[in-house]
């Protein structure tokens, strides 16, 4: 099966540990990742590579996949990162209700209510692929935003049961210990945002990394199954 591409997005802001950072949880009935906390996100649709986003965006990665990233986030938080004039929260309501009823394509969205993304500071850092025989497999950009201030509420839909702000360094103690699950990638990720003191600091590191797609494949040992990222032991000798 050909992965289908997607992108997601870690919004993270500065807390007074460091930096803190947006997880929400699948249902336990998800056909993907079914029960996991995981960032923002989904599949790239059509719309989002449309030529009208040219001058609305950062200029960060692959211009289609920074849309569906800020899109998902929308849709699945009502977070908007973007200049918007006049426009109020209950036009920005109401336009996400249309968007996830499928009844507007996201670029007539952003034209209507003039929100520009350029502005937004953004990165993109990291691409990860599912691995072969997976029933369902995707390719999936990761960006990371960089916010001012947590926005005051998180406005779920039912794609998610919850969502939590978190430091690198808990969720990690958190999914170590099992109260946590995560898909692999998604912790991975944790654990390469722990190494900064930062959002700045993880915003100048990650600018101007060069991504290269990172294929999981999965290893078979005493312990069963485990996942494996390119550099880690084993990882050549698995297909």
């Amino acid at each position: 099966m050909i992965p289908r591409p997607a992108a997601t997005v870690v919004v993270a802001t500065q807390a007074r540990t460091g930096l803190d950072f947006l997880l929400l949880q699948r249902p336990a009935d998800a056909r993907f990742g079914a029960g996991a906390w995981a960032f923002p996100g989904g599949a790239i649709d059509a719309d989002d590579a449309r030529a009208t986003w040219a001058d609305r965006l950062p200029g960060v990665g692959e211009s289609a996949a920074c849309v569906a990233a800020l899109r998902e986030l929308f849709e699945e938080t009502g977070i908007v990162p973007a200049s918007r004039g006049r426009v109020g929260s209950d036009a920005l309501a109401g336009a996400r209700r249309a968007l996830l009823a499928e009844s507007i394509p996201f670029s007539q969205v952003a034209e209507r209510l003039e929100l520009d993304f350029s502005s937004a500071r953004m990165a993109y850092f990291a691409r990860w692929i599912t691995p072969r025989g997976a029933a369902l497999r995707f390719d999936t950009r990761f960006f990371l935003l960089s916010l001012e201030e947590r926005p005051r509420r998180v406005r779920l839909t039912p794609e998610h049961e919850a969502a939590i702000w978190t430091t690198p360094a808990a969720a990690l103690r958190r999914f170590s210990a099992g109260r946590l699950p995560m898909m692999f990638p998604t912790a991975r990720t944790i654990e390469r945002l722990a190494g900064f003191r930062s959002v700045e600091e993880a915003m100048a590191a990650l600018s101007d990394v060069q991504v290269e797609p990172a294929l999981v494949r999965l290893g078979v040992g005493e312990d069963g199954v485990t996942p494996l990222a390119p550099g880690d032991p084993g990882y050549d000798e698995v297909r």
